[in-house]
C-alpha cells in the first residue's frame, strides 16, 4: 500500500449537538458516498457513508473482519497490537459461521424474551436503590450499567459481585486516553480472570452459556478452552457497555417528551420506540472497519486489495434517501432496518437481548417517573466524544 497522504481529509468529528451527527456526514452522503480520509493514527481508509452503500459492503464476503497482523484505523494514537484470545470479531466465514451458531443457541429471539420477568426484576432493584438513594441520582452508574452486566453475567454464568470489575476493564480499554500500558493491563486482566472461570465450567458445569459451550463440539472436537475465553470476553465487553450507552443517550433524549415516553404504555409502541432510538443513537459512532482481501468495485469506487474500509453506521441510519423522517425521532415514519447492529454475517449476536432491556428499562423507568429531568440541560452535559462507544459520563436526573 501507499504511504499515508498528508493532503487526505482527516475524519469529521465535531458533532454540532450531541444528539446529532458531524454536519460533514451529509455533505459525504450527497457528494462522495465512498472517499478516501486519513485516520488520527495515520492510517489512510475509505470512509461510506450512504446506507446502500454500507449494506452492500458488510454483506460481501471479500471483506474480511480480521485485522491480524494489519493496523487498521483508529482514533488511538500510538496505540500497539493487543493479543486477545480468538473470537467472532477476528473470524470470517467459514470459521465464524460454526462458532457464531454455537453462541447463537444462547441468544435467539425467543431466548432473549424469555428473559424479560428477569430483566424486570432486576431493574426494579436497581429503581428501588434510586428511590432509597433520593435525587439527585447519576443514572449511568445506578442503573444503565449495572442492569445489563448483571444479565450478561448470569447469563454467562460469570459472578455477579464482579460486574463493576468488567465495567472497569471495559472502560480502559475502549478510551481513547488510555495508555498502550492501561489498554494491556486490562485485557490481561480480563484474559486471566477468564481462563479462571472458564476452568472453573469445565470442572463443574451449570446451566450457563459458558458451560454449555464447554459440553459441545465443533467440527466433532471439544471446544478449545482458549476459544471459550474469547467468546466470553466478547460477549462480557461488547454485551453491557453498547446497551448501558444507549439506555444513557435514549433516556436523555426522551426526558421530557411525553408523546414518546406515551409509546412506552403498549408493547408495540415501546418495541417501535426502542428500534428509532437504536436508529437516531448508533453508538458505535466511528462505524466498523473491514479489510478488502481482494479487488472489489462498490458504488462505482474501486477499492483495491488491501484496503481498509469504514463503514459509518450511524450515518446510513441518517440517509435522506432512505428514511423519511433521518434526523428526528418518528414512530409513525415506514419503517426500515436500521443499522445499529451492522448487517451480514457479522451483524450482532446479542442484538435481540439488547432489544428486550431496552424495552424493559426504559418501561420501568419511566413508568415509576413519567417527570423524570436532567438536572442540568442535556446539551451541556459531557459526552463520550473521546471514545469508541458513544455516550454519556454521567446522567444526573431528579423527579
Amino acid at each position: 500500500m501507499a504511504a499515508p497522504s498528508a493532503s487526505l481529509p482527516t475524519l469529521p468529528r465535531q458533532r454540532p449537538h450531541p444528539f446529532d451527527l458531524p454536519d460533514e456526514y451529509a455533505v459525504l452522503r450527497a457528494e462522495a458516498p465512498i472517499s478516501r480520509f486519513i485516520w488520527p493514527n495515520g492510517v489512510e481508509g475509505w470512509l461510506v457513508t450512504r446506507y446502500e452503500h454500507i449494506r452492500t459492503l458488510l454483506a460481501d464476503n471479500r471483506f474480511s473482519i480480521d485485522r491480524a497482523g494489519n493496523r487498521p484505523p483508529s482514533l488511538a494514537i500510538g496505540r500497539k497490537p493487543v493479543m486477545m484470545p480468538r473470537s467472532l470479531v477476528a473470524m470470517d466465514p467459514p470459521e465464524h459461521t460454526k462458532w457464531r451458531r454455537l453462541i447463537l443457541r444462547d441468544l435467539t429471539p425467543g431466548k432473549a424474551r424469555a428473559l424479560e420477568p428477569r430483566i424486570e426484576q432486576i431493574t426494579r432493584e436497581y429503581l428501588a436503590r434510586m428511590r432509597e438513594q433520593g435525587p439527585p441520582v447519576d443514572l449511568l452508574s445506578a442503573l444503565a450499567f449495572p442492569v445489563p452486566s448483571r444479565i450478561i453475567c448470569e447469563l454467562l454464568g460469570v459472578p455477579v459481585d464482579d460486574h463493576e470489575f468488567f465495567q472497569r476493564q471495559t472502560h480502559i480499554r475502549s478510551s481513547v486516553a488510555s495508555t498502550p500500558d492501561e489498554v494491556d493491563e486490562a485485557t490481561i486482566a480480563l484474559t486471566e480472570y477468564l481462563r479462571h472461570i472458564v476452568a472453573e465450567k469445565l470442572r463443574r458445569p451449570g446451566d450457563d452459556l459458558l458451560s454449555r459451550m464447554g459440553q459441545s463440539t465443533v467440527d466433532g472436537e471439544p471446544v478449545d478452552p482458549e476459544y471459550m475465553v474469547g467468546m466470553g470476553m466478547l460477549l462480557l465487553l461488547a454485551g453491557h457497555e453498547t446497551t448501558a450507552s444507549t439506555i444513557g443517550i435514549g433516556v436523555a433524549h426522551l426526558m421530557g417528551d411525553d408523546a414518546l415516553i406515551g409509546r412506552l404504555r403498549t408493547t408495540a409502541g415501546a418495541e417501535r420506540l426502542v428500534e428509532e432510538l437504536l436508529r437516531m443513537h448508533s453508538i458505535i459512532q466511528y462505524g466498523v472497519v473491514r479489510r478488502a482481501t481482494e479487488d472489489v468495485e462498490v458504488g462505482g469506487v474501486r477499492i483495491a486489495a488491501g484496503e481498509w474500509v469504514t463503514c459509518l453506521l450511524a450515518s446510513g441510519n441518517r440517509d435522506e434517501s432512505i428514511y423519511q423522517c433521518p434526523h428526528r425521532m418518528d414512530t409513525e415514519q415506514p419503517r426500515v432496518p436500521h443499522l445499529t447492529f451492522g448487517y451480514g454475517v457479522h451483524q450482532c449476536v446479542g442484538m435481540s437481548l439488547a432489544r428486550v432491556e431496552l424495552k424493559v428499562v426504559l418501561r420501568e423507568l419511566f413508568g415509576q417517573w413519567p417527570d423524570l429531568r436532567p438536572v442540568r440541560p442535556v446539551d451541556e452535559l459531557r459526552y463520550r466524544d473521546d471514545m469508541f462507544v458513544y455516550g454519556l459520563y454521567e446522567l444526573p436526573v431528579r423527579w
